[in-house]
Parts: C-alpha cells; sequence; structure tokens
C-alpha cells in the first residue's frame, strides 16, 4: 500500500496500482500458465578447463533451458533463479518476502511498444532461496519423533544447469557444509559417494553463485554486484573427514 501510494516500486517500469500488461492486474499478478523446459546432463564434471562458469549458463555445460535466469530446476520441476530479482541486489537486500523460497515476478511493466510483458516475461512461480516446504528440508525439520534424521547428510532437492546436484543445508554429522565460492564442494553425498555438489543456504548467494568448482576465480563470473560465497579459503574446497579413497 505505501508504494501504491507513494508511487515507487522495486521494479522498473512498472506502475504499482495499475494494470501491466498480460498477467496482471490492478490488484497484482493473474497467474499464467506457463512451462519451463531444461534440459540438464545429470553428470557434472569437476575438471572442465573453462571452470568456474556463469551460474546462469547452459550451452557450454550441455544444457538447454527456456527461463533464461534460471540456475537450475527443483525436483518438483520448478526453477531456481539466481540471488537476485529486483536490480541487481540479492532478494534479502530488496526485502522481498519469499513463500517456500519463491514467488511470482511481475511482469515488469508495458515496455513500448508492448502489449507483451516486460523483460521477465509473464508472471510464473520459481525458486530465489532455500524451498523449505519441500521434503528435503522437511525431513530435518519436523523432529525426531516425527522421523526426522537431522544428522544425515542433506537431501537431493535439485540440479545445477551444469549437472551437479543441489542438496539441503546440512552435511554429514548434521555438520555445515565447507564450501568453495561457488557454493559447492567435495564430499559424501546422501549415498555416501564422495562427489562435487552444491548446498543450499539461507544466505547469499542461496544456492550457487557460479558454476563450480571455484578455483578461486568466482568473482571473474559475475555480472555486476558480486554474490560469491565466501569460501574455504582454498581453490578446491573438501568437506573435513571426507575419505581419500
Amino acid at each position: 500500500k505505501a508504494e501504491i501510494e507513494g508511487g515507487t516500486c522495486m521494479f522498473p517500469n512498472l506502475t504499482c496500482g495499475a494494470e501491466n500488461g498480460p498477467g496482471s492486474m490492478k490488484y497484482g499478478d493473474v497467474w499464467v500458465p506457463m512451462e519451463g523446459n531444461y534440459k540438464i546432463l545429470l553428470k557434472g564434471n569437476p575438471t572442465r578447463s573453462d571452470r568456474p562458469g556463469d551460474m546462469y549458463d547452459a550451452a557450454t555445460v550441455g544444457g538447454e533451458k527456456n527461463i533464461g535466469a534460471s540456475t537450475g530446476v527443483a525436483i518438483n520441476g520448478i526453477g531456481i533463479q539466481g540471488p537476485n530479482d529486483a536490480g541487481d541486489v540479492s532478494i534479502d537486500e530488496a526485502d522481498i518476502q519469499l513463500a517456500c523460497g519463491g514467488h511470482v515476478t511481475p511482469p515488469l511493466g508495458n515496455i513500448p511498444p508492448g502489449p507483451e510483458p516486460g523483460p521477465a516475461g509473464p508472471p510464473m512461480y520459481h525458486f530465489h532461496k532455500s524451498p523449505e516446504c519441500l521434503e528435503p528440508f522437511k525431513n530435518a525439520s519436523i523432529g525426531v519423533e516425527h522421523g526426522a534424521k537431522p544428522y544425515q547428510h542433506g537431501q537431493l532437492l535439485g540440479w545445477a544447469m551444469d549437472g551437479f546436484k543441489i542438496f539441503a543445508y546440512q552435511d554429514v554429522g548434521g555438520v555445515d557444509p565447507v564450501v568453495d565460492e561457488c557454493g559447492g564442494h567435495f564430499g559424501p553425498i546422501d549415498s555416501g559417494e564422495i562427489e562435487y555438489h552444491y548446498h543450499s543456504r539461507q544466505i547469499v548467494p542461496y544456492h550457487l553463485a557460479c558454476q563450480g568448482p571455484s578455483l578461486g576465480n568466482c568473482a571473474e563470473t559475475q555480472r555486476g554486484t558480486n554474490y560469491c560465497h565466501p569460501g574455504c579459503g582454498a581453490e578446491v574446497c573438501v568437506q573435513p573427514g571426507t575419505s581419500e579413497a
């Protein structure tokens, strides 16, 4: 209400309190059926000479997508997008409140000559932050008496466009994962196999800031604001306690 009355809005070219093209009305967005199509090779290659890569890249790693801002896809088929939405600031810095880590993006207004939706396309639900309503997160939060196993490695929640898996918060033993600047590391996954993978987190970059391993060069992949994780202080990060076998 304050934004409408004050004539301000976080999204450029969108007039608050007015219709803003297909998929919108003066009272807000209208849910518009739309398919997100993804092709992801479900086997990432951490030895590629061109790592780290842009978190949004698909073609270089053998993938395809029709939603440009996607960095991956969740186990329920909903796209995972990067850490920002309202300009070049993170979801938290923009103070965007998300339900289950996601939302419906406004169409960003009528861009001349119109009447097509703005650069974000029609409103479509997608994730930015951790989708805590999905089963991989509920496993560790519903309580031990109800079957939770909080000391196991986080469960699979999705895949990044480079083919590496994305897991829920915790690592083996319920500890925090020690990740590189991209947000990934080498270590055992929920099956016990040792491989490079990402972990979701409650802070930027939420899932991944680049396609890893980062090799200490995440900043070179950013398109403006640097969303890189602080990292572990090394080019390659291995979860403590990981077997050398």
